[in-house]
């Protein structure tokens, strides 16, 4: 995209934002602000907008009507996580309770994709699929390089696991990598890689879904405020918990991610399971209860 189109791209989101803030503001609601995907076409951050929404409408009563906006800009995981702690573009992400955040941060111990985005599929350069039928335990899989962005929770639990991995700059960049050969394979949530291949098929057709394998590791992901910033916390709890008692949350998940469940046929994968010793200490153990975890993905999960 050319420099000029990108700034007027950006000067437009800002102003969209700025409106709608405003009016917002106008209307006595709260804006509560979250990060936005990478380029038009990256609906990552779709589906935990909408959650998060249902919350905020789940509380209006008493806590006043509050809208999520998304960002005007695309930041990096460590941006996202400083404008949060400095109270600054971002109020609120979702991230796995890692460690080294929880002391930092308040978390909402709530998985809002109820334990499934530790199940991995592959996207793949289709030329090399066969090779994938002679892969059944971690150990078959280490000759293999995965990649991952650096600052990606999933980067340390595969490195941990003792699996190669390489980290292009930017998430655009491992897909044009992985067309060019230069790693084998690009592990993602079970409701990502089918909606990421088929808008980029006319680029990079050689690209596919590897359809005999499949990765599980315990990964919640939790909303994230700033620490000390209860009142939001609470707030999405509360809204979450009662979403979940009347069935509105459950519609919204079914929606987003039944079709991609059922593509992905994991009855008839080989399921490997790995450790992620960075979560498995933090998790929610009550939370872990909800968690909807296909057959085949649970006998994986099963303790050890």
């Amino acid at each position: 995209m050319p420099h000029v189109t990108r700034s007027l791209l950006s000067a437009c989101l800002l102003l969209a934002t700025a409106l709608l803030a405003a009016h917002s503001a106008a209307a006595g609601e709260t804006v509560v602000r979250y990060p936005r995907g990478d380029n038009p076409t990256d609906f990552r951050y779709d589906y935990p907008v909408r959650v998060l929404q249902l919350a905020l409408d789940k509380t209006a009563a008493e806590d006043g009507p509050a809208r999520a906006v998304q960002a005007t800009e695309p930041m990096t995981n460590a941006r996202i996580r400083a404008e949060i702690e400095r109270g600054g573009l971002i109020d609120v992400a979702n991230y796995p309770p890692r460690r080294e955040l929880t002391p930092r941060f308040d978390f909402v111990p709530i998985c809002i994709r109820k334990g499934i985005l530790g199940i991995r599929l592959f996207i793949i350069n289709r030329k090399l699929a066969p090779r994938y039928a002679t892969i059944h335990s971690l150990q078959d899989l280490k000759p293999l390089t995965a990649a991952q962005l650096r600052d990606w929770q999933d980067t340390k639990v595969l490195e941990s696991n003792g699996l190669r991995v390489v980290t292009p700059p930017t998430y655009e960049e491992i897909f044009e990598q992985l067309a060019a050969g230069r790693f084998d394979y690009f592990p993602r949530g079970v409701h990502e890689p089918f909606r990421e291949v088929e808008p980029r098929a006319l680029r990079f057709p050689d690209l596919t879904v590897e359809d005999t394998l499949a990765l599980y590791y315990p990964m919640p992901d939790y909303f994230m405020v700033r620490k000390g910033n209860t009142a939001l916390a609470q707030r999405i709890q509360r809204g979450l918990e009662r979403a979940i008692a009347d069935g509105s949350y459950e519609a919204i998940f079914q929606k987003e991610f039944a079709d991609s469940l059922k593509r992905a046929h994991l009855a008839e994968r080989t399921i490997i399971r790995l450790d992620n010793p960075d979560v498995d200490q933090v998790a929610n153990p009550e939370d872990q209860k909800r968690w909807v975890l296909p057959p085949a993905v649970r006998s994986a999960a099963a303790p050890r």
